[in-house]
């Protein structure tokens, strides 16, 4: 199968989203992957932090599956469908709401990430929300935040393969007089 696990998909857009930041891609100080096992506190209302998450979501070509067979023998078939990821970021901190802008329009249209989300079978849908600036009360605390999300298409291709039949073995009995005959055929 060519389906993306979620901590791949994560990996990838963490890395992209620090890319459109200006940071290096392997700096992730900034900018984690939601429900982390392990990783830094929260920090203090002053630093920017952006939190990535990547879930799949429900969509109707989900359901649709495209069949085709090759091959007499072996046969091999293959199921090429989409599944549909929902990437979201929330963003803190004093310049949370022009880095989610930043984000957004790199992810939306700038052709450098839609190619590198292609080359993982991924394609954004177009025309996604705008990010939206969501204060939030933490410990009596307002910190800056905003929101967005896009939904992203993937392209799945799944195949199986069936085994051939080598030979086929067959013995026939009769009553009273056991086995008459013993026929094998081999392809």
């Amino acid at each position: 199968s060519t389906a993306l696990t979620p901590s791949q998909v994560s990996t990838l857009v963490q890395g992209l989203t620090c890319a459109a930041l200006g940071l290096s891609p392997t700096d992730f100080s900034q900018v984690r992957v939601d429900w982390q096992t392990q990783g830094q506190p929260f920090e203090n209302v002053d630093k920017d932090i952006c939190y990535v998450g990547c879930v799949l979501e429900d969509v109707e070509y989900n359901k649709v599956r495209d069949t085709s067979r090759s091959g007499v023998a072996p046969v091999t078939e293959a199921w090429v469908y989409t599944r549909g990821w929902r990437f979201s970021w929330s963003l803190y901190g004093p310049n949370s709401t022009d880095r989610a802008r930043m984000i957004h329009s790199a992810f939306v249209f700038m052709s450098y990430f839609s190619d590198q989300l292609a080359q993982s079978n991924l394609y954004p849908v177009s025309d996604p929300p705008e990010p939206t600036r969501t204060p939030e009360n933490f410990n009596a605390q307002w910190w800056e935040r905003a929101d967005f999300h896009i939904i992203v298409y993937e392209q799945v291709i799944e195949t199986i393969t069936y085994g051939a039949v080598k030979s086929v073995e067959n013995k026939v009995y009769a009553d009273n007089l056991g086995l008459v005959a013993d026929i094998t055929q081999t392809k």
